[in-house]
């Protein structure tokens, strides 16, 4: 089961993070957590208006549901979004998110 991050100090902790993944669109720090798969996401106004924002939100959020028993199990990540994730296609967004699975 996965554990939304909704804590600020949560979101906080990511400042120190020394590992990450990187793709075209989206940038993911990531710190290992003992209590499980843990998942924030920030987007933030420069990556879009907010319609746009909360449709990516719900996206991710969609794609991390439907991939949830293949993500990394002791890790706690924030998901950003950078300039351009807003536009993103179905296909082009779970390929982006898809290095997540590959993680151990």
């Amino acid at each position: 089961m996965i554990r939304w991050i909704t804590a600020h100090q949560e979101y906080m902790e990511f400042s120190r993070a020394k590992s990450s993944f990187r793709t075209r669109n989206f940038y993911i720090p990531y710190l290992p957590d003992p209590k499980g798969p843990a998942v924030g996401i920030t987007i933030s106004k420069k990556v879009a208006g907010a319609v746009k924002r909360n449709r990516l939100k719900r996206r991710v959020r969609a794609w991390i549901r439907a991939n949830s028993s293949a993500l990394p199990s002791g890790l706690k990540m924030n998901i950003i979004a950078r300039q351009g994730a807003a536009e993103l296609l179905w296909p082009e967004l779970s390929a982006q998110l898809g290095i997540l699975e590959k993680c151990e």
